[in-house]
């Protein structure tokens, strides 16, 4: 079985099918939306007089997704430039590419649902349904991901078990700590054993790994003649999200979550993995010297127990081979299609990468990986 772990919905609409449409007087510009997705921590951080244009900034990002949030801000005005998605396509380009089953993670609309404030947990539902109305001829061959506003974990209980009945299968999860609570925190034991009990895999995808810039990091004069301008601030203000995604993992594990949930599964998406390496050692290392530790596996082993990544090539990760020697039950295969920084035919792009392992390891980093994380919450995928 193959199985893609990252794939997006992105679909092209009118207002009046657009699932956040009562909101849309407090959509941003795109130029605004975009740099709030790809810049936003860094962009706040910055003296107003030092920050390059968004319209600037905006540029960066490649084409197709430039279209996608034209079309979450500023619904149906231009043509889209990237494949419009459906039950249908998906299971067309899956077909082709020989692709069993897929998670399927929401459009670029999604990150509308951050500057709603109070009314986030409303359009994180709206979108939700948007997404698995989307997906429901897709039979069992394609999981929405959900979704979830962790700001009232009963709620985000009630919405897991609420999208676990319409077919999804994931759901994503932020690193940081909502309400100054971290999620290695016991209160949010009821939303990692209902994770468990459901079937759902936590997904920590690219863009809810905030980067923290406060302190002063951002006043570094980057319109001033000398400095780099908008390319170093664009690389800059992407260069070190994997900090955040590390804090997390440590956090859960060193905080005891995957001792007490030992089939729950943190699932690294687009988050690039030169990092990877380097943490897992260091954790090897610090749950060695970890005094009173109570549960039976170590620190280390946890980590290659209950996470898994994704490398993708379009994200800078150009050493699969190294990964998949290192890491050959951690690793886990996606598309990222359609985007840009995804590929159309992502099987052929590591073929050479693939061969130089054994079918047992192909197979794992191809589907079985990630089917055996379903089969130990006791729902499995066939």
């Amino acid at each position: 079985m193959i199985f893609d772990v990252d794939c997006h919905l992105e679909v092209a609409f009118t207002l009046e099918e657009h699932p956040l449409r009562r909101f849309a007087d407090r959509f941003p510009t795109t130029d605004d939306y975009i740099t709030f997705a790809i810049a936003g921590e860094l962009y706040r951080a910055t003296p107003e007089d030092s920050r390059p244009p968004a319209s600037v900034i905006q540029a960066f990002l490649p084409d197709a997704n430039r279209s996608a949030s034209e079309q979450a801000t500023t619904p149906g005005t231009r043509e889209p430039r990237f494949v419009v998605s459906s039950a249908a396509e998906r299971l067309a380009w899956m077909d082709r590419i020989g692709i069993d089953k897929a998670l399927v993670n929401p459009g670029l609309y999604f990150a509308l649902c951050d500057l709603l404030g109070d009314d986030r947990p409303t359009a994180v539902a709206l979108c939700n349904d948007f997404l698995a109305e989307r997906l429901q001829d897709g039979g069992d061959r394609l999981y929405p991901v959900s979704l979830v506003d962790f700001r009232d974990l009963d709620g985000a209980v009630r919405e897991l078990r609420r999208m676990r009945a319409r077919g999804s299968r994931a759901f994503w999860i932020r690193a940081d700590a909502p309400g100054g609570v971290s999620p290695a925190h016991p209160d949010w034991d009821k939303v990692w054993s209902a994770a468990t009990s459901l079937g759902m895999v936590a997904i920590l995808h690219v863009g809810n790994a905030p980067a923290n810039f406060d302190g002063g990091w951002g006043n570094a004069g980057w319109l001033d003649p000398t400095s780099t301008g908008a390319g170093g601030f664009f690389a800059f203000a992407n260069s070190v999200r994997h900090h955040a995604a590390e804090k997390m993992l440590a956090a859960m594990l060193f905080g005891g979550v995957f001792g007490r949930h030992p089939n729950l599964t943190v699932l690294c998406e687009e988050l690039q993995n030169s990092w990877f390496p380097s943490f897992v050692d260091r954790i090897t290392g610090l749950g060695h010297r970890t005094p009173g530790w109570p549960f039976g596996r170590s620190a280390g082993e946890m980590l290659r127990h209950n996470v898994r990544s994704a490398p993708l090539v379009g994200m800078g990760d150009l050493n699969i081979a190294q990964l998949l020697a290192s890491y050959p039950e951690m690793m886990v295969f996606s598309s990222d299609y359609p985007h840009g920084e995804g590929n159309a035919d992502p099987i052929t792009l590591i073929s050479d990468e693939l061969q130089e392992f054994p079918e047992d390891v192909r197979s794992r980093f191809l589907g079985e990986n990630i089917a055996e994380v379903f089969t130990r919450m006791g729902d499995p995928v066939t």
